[in-house]
């Protein structure tokens, strides 16, 4: 691996495993990983306690450095704890391999900018789920072929995007679908209706001037959105 490109895996608890860690810690990644509530933090005290049990108080967030965790005693690992002040009963514990504050949380939290592309792979639209492929190289192979297409389909969309012609497509007032999918409603309309074509396989390194927006109520939650005080 070239040392000068970081590579940083961002997982949700379903993921958190000894083996994880180790192997992690052999390829020299970075890692952004939540933790359940009950996974078992060993403090430098030499106590011992589930991570649920150092949750700050809702609205602030804690940091814990030079830790170990699960029954094996992982570590060191540093930690950084939030509860948030609209979804108290869903705190984030997020073990990292670096030194961790506010921006850690910040790191863990680009892990959501997936989520559409899990909706693009299943049920909104290849349906991956229902493949039923039994075989490693099978899936392999299905997989490449659906980044090939996400990436024909993507810059489509984003070609649409960028030419003012989306409400053609996705009528939300905001953007409210994937560049995919809009790439894909413009492909299966195109020919039919006559409509231009877009750049297959392009896509601009810039960050994204029209991010997408479920709804209005949305945009209004992240407009009012606070950062939380930090806590000792």
């Amino acid at each position: 691996m070239s040392s000068s490109r970081a590579i940083t895996l961002l997982a949700d608890r379903g993921f958190v495993h000894e083996q994880l860690f180790h192997y992690l810690r052999k390829l020299q990644w970075h890692f952004r990983l939540r933790l359940r509530g009950n996974t078992l933090v060993h403090l430098e005290a030499g106590t011992a306690s589930p991570v649920s049990d150092l949750c700050p108080p809702a609205g602030e967030k804690r940091f814990f450095h030079e830790v170990s965790i699960l029954g094996a005693a992982v570590g060191p690992v540093h930690l950084a704890l939030a509860c948030l002040l609209d979804q108290p009963d869903d705190p984030w514990f997020v073990a990292s391999d670096e030194p961790t504050d506010a921006k850690t949380l910040d790191e863990y939290g680009l892990r959501f900018d997936i989520e559409e592309a899990f909706l693009d792979e299943k049920s909104g639209g290849y349906q991956i789920h229902t493949s039923e492929l039994a075989t490693p190289d099978a899936l392999e192979r299905l997989i490449l072929i659906l980044a090939i297409v996400t990436l024909h389909l993507t810059s489509i969309g984003a070609g649409v995007v960028q030419a003012g012609k989306r409400r053609f497509v996705d009528t939300h007032w905001d953007r409210g679908l994937s560049y995919l999918k809009i790439g894909w409603r413009w492909r299966q309309q195109q020919d039919q209706r006559g409509w231009p074509a877009f750049a297959p396989f392009w896509l601009d390194p810039e960050p994204d001037p029209f991010p997408a927006l479920a709804s209005r109520r949305a945009a209004v939650g992240e407009r009012n959105d606070v950062d939380l005080p930090n806590a000792v």
